[in-house]
């Protein structure tokens, strides 16, 4: 069991700037650089152009971060051969399955019929993937949260209070996302998606059953949240770490609520590419950085860019902004989405594979608690 003296991934800077707080700079960007969302703090609204303008660049630049991000897990993945061979046929099958679903549906553009709705399979894809985005994302913070519990251990590492910590973190979602219809229904107006997805809302949302349902969802938080609290505060250990985590996380859903669902997610967005990349880092430094790490392991593709991180990752992230700009140029074509949408599910299904806590080299890398 790690030392209650060590309650930190890699230590309070690391942990703090690179993991809980990585996505500040660019909520800081986005709302006082931009301008986006930053009428709340008194400032002149953006004009029209304007505003698509600094929401084009908002979104070049954290769709550039996801784009980094996703390929790290490929990196994992294939370049090094312990975690291929742990699935080797899934990891041979996948893309082509996953590239030529997406591909299929880009190319069709019949549509079904589901009562008032007509879906394209193309919408259809772009739901899923979106859908499974959050899911993704939210468990991304949630795997992040139960590290430190590992490495804490005292009665956080088991299962019991595993249950809790999902609870807290989806029951947090869960009210968030009945909440910001309500409480900031304006802020759908400044996107036409946006605008499209409230005005099939609005006969829900302005209906006066919507405003109870909303206290149930915040009154249900709080009971999970107390409950949460009692559970925590049993453990004999510093969980200052931890807290500071979370309390990252419930700020980027605040996020949310102060400044629209846009900037919300342009937030979140980011925190979750950043996060990763440091975390793999730290990872791979833990894994194959030590000179106890086998020499075979320490000669493969991943060992070499992820086990000495302040000589490889500027390099490594570099080369995928560079393919990410040269991509770009194709955005508009049923080639690039098609690609795009594939490593996006990709990553996701992957990630789902490598990064299961009770994996002993996981554990093992991560010095938790067992």
């Amino acid at each position: 069991m790690p030392s209650a003296a060590r309650p930190w991934l890699r230590g309070p800077l690391f942990d703090v700037a690179g993991l809980a707080f990585c996505w500040l700079p660019v909520y800081l960007w986005v709302v006082f650089g931009l301008g986006i969302g930053a009428e709340v703090f008194g400032v002149a609204p953006l004009g029209p152009w304007e505003a698509r303008e600094s929401l084009a660049l908002a979104i070049l630049v954290v769709l550039g971060l996801t784009w980094v991000h996703r390929h790290y897990t490929f990196v994992l993945v294939y370049g090094d051969g312990d975690t291929f061979r742990e699935r080797r046929a899934a990891y041979l099958l996948a893309p082509l399955a996953l590239f030529g679903v997406a591909a299929l549906a880009l190319s069709t553009e019949r549509t079904l019929a589901l009562g008032p709705l007509r879906i394209s399979p193309a919408g259809a894809l772009l739901v899923t993937s979106g859908l499974w985005n959050v899911w993704h994302t939210v468990q991304q913070r949630y795997g992040i949260l139960r590290a430190y519990a590992g490495r804490a251990g005292h009665g956080l590492e088991t299962r019991a209070h595993a249950r809790r910590d999902r609870a807290l973190l989806w029951g947090g979602v869960v009210a968030l996302a009945v909440l910001l219809p309500w409480a900031r229904a304006e802020t759908f107006a400044s996107h036409p998606s946006a605008r499209r997805l409230h005005a099939q809302l609005a006969p829900v949302v302005e209906h006066p059953a919507y405003l109870a349902a909303v206290g149930v969802a915040l009154l249900g938080f709080a009971a999970i949240a107390l409950r949460w609290v009692m559970h925590e505060r049993r453990a004999a250990v510093d969980r200052g770490p931890r807290w500071i985590f979370l309390a990252s996380t419930f700020a980027l859903l605040a996020v949310f609520v102060v400044h629209g669902p846009i900037v919300g997610y342009l937030c979140f967005g980011a925190a979750h590419a950043i996060e990763y990349v440091f975390f793999v880092h730290h990872f791979g430094a833990r894994r194959w950085g030590g000179a106890e790490a086998p020499g075979r392991e320490r000669r493969s593709v991943a060992a070499v860019f992820l086990g000495r991180p302040w000589l490889f990752a500027p390099p490594l992230v570099g080369s995928l902004v560079f393919l990410y700009v040269v991509a770009r140029a194709g955005r508009g074509t049923e080639a690039y989405v098609a690609y795009y949408v594939g490593t996006s599910m990709l990553h996701f299904l992957y990630d789902g594979w490598i990064w299961k806590l009770r994996q002993p080299r996981v554990a093992r890398s991560l010095a938790l608690a067992r």
